[in-house]
């Protein structure tokens, strides 16, 4: 890729340009800012993109970009951030944004969206085609209440992932369950068989906390459903609401707290690394045959497993809950493109990484998945990348990480530090809930 940026005085003008269509489209039409199709510039064949992924994880966006830049003559130079958040803030207020960034949480999509400084990317491109494709579910996060979008999703990553380690789980006759009653049998099965059926490891550090919040965010969409998800992670009704305490509850008592279910027991959740605790799966006997997380836990593999992941492990998606929401919704994240110059080039190149075509070369190069269902799979890697992106495809809808949703004092605080004191027993569930629901700043 070119190792150009903009010049200040191109950069200013743009954004200049950007801010008065704003406020024209601001006056006229009362929502969020942004420049209609007649309205886009001449572009001037560069475009700067901000992102928070640094090199080598960059090397397969940069490739992913390859064909574009030969054939559309446009320049594109990727800035990666050590500190995204800091840095897209610094430079809005600064009035030097980039023109486009990559946002890792639709939380900031949506400040700088209400602050009228991103541009709505419905004003850019065709938003009803890139719906088509997409996974369910997608744009709901970052679409505000006068129904104007303001980024697309151009990586995924999948969080309602099951894995077992393969060889073992078959030896002892053991199926993968597709619903919940089944996975609870199974789990009983296990215990019956003399084996520790769960692996669950909370300890991150200062980051303690964020495993069992996912936890939860599952369950919260399993037995009540993304409606009422939505209306929990934007505080339309209380964090400790009768649904949400009983999502948690069963979690504790199908899951979590029954004697013999997680290996080392209800205590080592909270004294087990994160990254560690998957590999029980692997020792000889296991240690445990199941554990619950993202599709990027199989880094944290041994290298033998790694080697052949299709040979060592299998996955199965977390399943719905048949007393609950009527489908299978997937829990996960994912980056998101964002426009802050409405120019020609970056019209082109946003039409681009919101398509489903968009990501061949990066997944071939591994550790990236396409959030459009209609992505060609037989392009990523290995099997088991092929596995997860269909267990995402097949979903019914898709919502991003709660807490990544909720004001950060809740989301990566409270939040964590509420849902230890409950897993650890230093406080029952409600009292921790309501200690959250207390916290959520006005």
């Amino acid at each position: 890729m070119a190792d150009l940026r903009k010049s200040g005085l191109a950069v200013g003008a743009a954004v200049l340009s950007a801010a008065l269509l704003s406020g024209c489209l601001q006056s006229e039409e009362g929502g969020g800012g942004g420049g209609a199709p007649e309205d886009t510039a001449e572009g001037d064949g560069q475009i700067q993109i901000l992102g928070s992924f640094p090199a080598p994880e960059s090397d397969g966006f940069e490739a992913a970009l390859a064909d574009f830049e030969a054939q559309s003559g446009i320049e594109v130079t990727y800035v990666p951030s050590t500190d995204f958040t800091t840095e897209i803030r610094t430079r809005v207020q600064g009035g030097n944004p980039p023109d486009i960034a990559l946002f890792p949480q639709p939380g900031l999509v949506n400040e700088l969206g209400e602050s009228g400084d991103l541009l709505p990317l419905n004003d850019l491109v065709d938003v009803g085609s890139i719906e088509q494709t997409l996974i369910p579910g997608f744009l709901d996060a970052v679409t505000a209440e006068n129904g104007d979008v303001y980024a697309a999703p151009m990586r995924m990553a999948v969080k309602s992932i099951t894995w077992y380690p393969t060889p073992a789980f078959e030896e002892a006759g053991y199926t993968a369950p597709t619903t919940w009653s089944e996975m609870v049998d199974l789990t009983a099965q296990m215990r019956e068989d003399g084996n520790t059926p769960w692996c669950i490891g909370a300890e991150a550090g200062a980051d303690t906390g964020w495993v069992l919040t996912d936890w939860v965010e599952e369950m919260v969409l399993r037995t009540a459903g993304p409606e009422v998800y939505d209306q929990w992670t934007s505080h339309e009704i209380p964090f400790n609401d009768p649904q949400i305490i009983a999502a948690a509850q069963r979690f504790a008592d199908d899951i979590a707290f029954t004697e013999g279910n997680v290996a080392g027991g209800r205590q080592a959740i909270l004294t087990t690394p994160f990254d560690v605790s998957p590999n029980g799966m692997f020792d000889e006997p296991p240690t445990c045959y199941l554990h619950r997380q993202g599709s990027f836990v199989t880094s944290f593999f041994p290298d033998e497993v790694q080697s052949d992941l299709a040979a060592n492990v299998g996955t199965f998606v977390f399943p719905p809950i048949e007393d609950g929401y009527d489908g299978t919704p997937i829990l996960g994240s994912g980056d998101m493109a964002a426009a802050f110059v409405n120019d020609s080039d970056v019209v082109e190149l946003m039409e681009f990484m919101s398509s489903a075509e968009f990501g061949g070369p990066w997944a071939e190069a591994g550790g990236w998945l396409s959030p459009h269902a209609t992505f060609d799979n037989s392009l990523y890697a290995d099997d088991s990348t092929r596995e997860i992106a269909a267990l995402a495809q097949e979903g019914d809808v898709f919502r991003f990480d709660g807490s990544d949703l909720m004001p950060a004092e809740v989301g990566a605080g409270t939040f964590w530090d509420e849902t230890v004191a409950w897993v650890g027993g230093e406080k029952d569930l409600e009292a921790a809930f309501t200690a959250i629901e207390e916290s959520w700043p006005e």
